[in-house]
C-alpha cells in the first residue's frame, strides 16, 4: 500500500515539474528576452529616430529587465533607437513575431512589436510627428490614402 502511495506521489510530482518548466518556457518565449529580427523594405520612425528601410532586430535593452525599453538596431550596426514601450494585450495570436507599423501616406512609424504566440505585445509611445499627422488625419475630410493611418505588419524571427 505505501509503495501504490509514493509511486502516485512521485508521478504527480514528475507532472507538476513538467507543467512549471512548460509554463516558464511558454511565458519565456513570449517576451522580448530573446531578439526578433525582421527585414523593413521602408524606410521607417522609432520614436523621433528615422531608420533607413534594411535588416533590424529588436530586444530588450536590458536582459536582467522586463520589456519596458526596446532596442531597435540596424544590423549592420549603423542606425539604433532605444524606446520605452507599453504591454498592450490581444486574444489574436500569430506564430510568427510581427512588427506592427502606422503608415500615414509615405511615412511609416513602428507602432508595436509582438512576440510569437503572444497575447501581449509592445506598444511605443507615438511621436509627435506621428500625433501630428493622426490629428491631420482625423480632422482631414478627404478619404485619399494620404488622410488615414494604414496598419502594415511585418513578420519576424526569433533568435
Amino acid at each position: 500500500m505505501n509503495k501504490q502511495i509514493i509511486n502516485v506521489l512521485t508521478k504527480t510530482g514528475l507532472l507538476g515539474a513538467v507543467l512549471l518548466f512548460s509554463a516558464v518556457t511558454s511565458t519565456r518565449a513570449q517576451s522580448l528576452e530573446y531578439r526578433i529580427k525582421a527585414t523593413i523594405p521602408f524606410d521607417f520612425n522609432v520614436a523621433d529616430k528615422k531608420m533607413q528601410a534594411g535588416e533590424y532586430s529588436v530586444i530588450r535593452t536590458n536582459q536582467n529587465a522586463g520589456d519596458g525599453i526596446l532596442s531597435v538596431s540596424n544590423l549592420d550596426g549603423r542606425s539604433r533607437s532605444i524606446s520605452a514601450v507599453v504591454p498592450v494585450e490581444s486574444w489574436k495570436t500569430s506564430s510568427k513575431a510581427r512588427l506592427v507599423f502606422h503608415r500615414y501616406g509615405d511615412q511609416y512609424f513602428l507602432f508595436q512589436v509582438w512576440p510569437p504566440s503572444a497575447m501581449t505585445g509592445r506598444q511605443f509611445i507615438k511621436s509627435r510627428t506621428e500625433r501630428d499627422l493622426n490629428q491631420v488625419s482625423k480632422n482631414s475630410h478627404g478619404s485619399g490614402p494620404d488622410n488615414k493611418v494604414e496598419i502594415v505588419t511585418i513578420m519576424g524571427i526569433v533568435e
